[in-house]
């Protein structure tokens, strides 16, 4: 019914992914984690409705919007959300800056996991708090959170909040409930708000299932910032749409007046008819999108076995792999650059994503069959003339 197989020439001046690299030629992108499918039909719809008003005035969102949103969460996650509670914003990170700022003191300590997405890291400095790190556990490719050391951290750091991905971003996990739940006790039991980074929670293959933080009990709820955004599932990255769901006045409260000190509250009328149109009609596609996702991550596990010099895990969500090539024996500039100009592939540097990532590649397969099968051609290549 919908078309994720045609490849589209987005090689246009701005287009970040696409921005050509001095010295190649005829390079596959599949670095930074936008898709490379146009958006679903009812997001075009509405936005060319708003464009052909002429008018772009101010913005405030209506009852249809909270309606939109309210019922997602509670179709997709059974997480029922009260309207008071969302805040909409402009985008993930400048939410999770809020609430670092609402949260938390300058010299106060934030915790992550790493590997992790790189701007978390920044998200904190920049801020002026200091950055503790634990670092997840990897069994095999199934990535885990090692809780002694994340209780242990807490204690001796004297951790003020954790700023968490769930799903992960870059090791694919979906988080289960009994993780969450020890984890979230962990923090209640320690005084540490939780700041959940959800951005592809709708990005998850069966039989998995994300379980939105703050959706455990009303205790935890209590504790939590979550921080969600159409823009991932359907390919919006450059309309600035994204929700803060609050349930604690106080700490709402706090998180809104830091948007308002930041004159950034709210989103444009671009945003608000985007997140209208998909939360209301986009399902079936979405619905359509996990399953293509999901041949191409059967692609990859294919054409890479677990003995091989480069091994890929099984992302449980998202649209990334993340490959590890330690087995190569070569430092993280010579992979990058292996991949880059004798496979005429970009990827993301794991290190990127913390000290832990060194030796791995994140690939992000949100492309036509076509293309990712040229892709995984291409890295044959690389490990034959090795």
């Amino acid at each position: 019914m919908f078309d994720f197989d045609t490849i589209y020439d987005r090689r246009t001046p701005g287009d970040v992914k696409y921005e050509p690299i001095s010295g190649t030629t005829d390079v596959i992108p599949m670095w930074v984690a936008d898709m490379d499918f146009k958006t679903a039909p009812c997001v075009e719809t509405a936005v060319n409705a708003v464009a052909a008003k002429g008018i772009y005035g101010y913005q405030s969102v209506d009852e249809a919007y909270l309606d939109a949103v309210r019922s997602w969460y509670s179709r997709r996650f059974a997480f029922e959300i009260q309207d008071e509670w969302i805040l909409p914003s402009p985008a993930v990170m400048y939410s999770v800056a809020c609430a670092i700022r609402a949260l938390t003191d300058e010299g106060d300590t934030v915790l992550i996991f790493e590997p992790v997405y790189y701007p978390f890291e920044g998200v904190i400095l920049h801020n002026r708090r200091q950055l503790v790190i634990s670092d997840l556990v990897n069994h095999n490719g199934l990535f885990t959170i090692d809780f002694d050391d994340l209780e242990s951290k807490i204690k001796k750091d004297h951790v003020k909040a954790v700023l968490f991905c769930s799903p992960h971003n870059p090791v694919g996990r979906v988080w289960t409930r009994q993780e969450l739940e020890r984890f979230a006790e962990i923090c209640l039991n320690n005084g540490v708000k939780i700041i959940s980074d959800e951005i592809h929670s709708d990005l998850v293959f069966a039989p998995n299932r994300h379980i939105p933080v703050a959706a455990l009990s009303e205790e935890v709820a209590a504790n939590t910032v979550t921080c969600v955004a159409p823009t991932k599932t359907f390919n919006l990255a450059s309309i600035e749409a994204s929700e803060v769901i609050i349930p604690d006045p106080a700490i709402r409260r706090a998180v809104q007046k830091e948007m308002i000190a930041n004159c950034r509250y709210g989103i444009n009328s671009f945003a608000v008819a985007a997140t209208k149109a998909v939360y209301n009609d986009g399902e079936a596609w979405l619905d359509e999108l996990l399953n293509y996702l999901d041949e191409s991550r059967t692609i990859l596990s294919q054409a890479f076995p677990e003995d091989g010099l480069i091994r890929v895990n099984q992302p449980q969500g998202t649209y990334l792999a993340w490959f590890d090539c330690r087995r190569l024996g070569l430092s993280d500039k010579l992979l990058y650059n292996r991949f880059l100009l004798d496979g005429g592939m970009r990827l993301h540097k794991g290190s990127t994503f913390g000290k832990s990532g060194e030796g791995f590649m994140r690939l992000n397969f949100a492309c036509p069959h076509s293309v990712l099968q040229e892709a995984v051609d291409r890295i044959k290549r690389i490990i034959k003339d090795r």
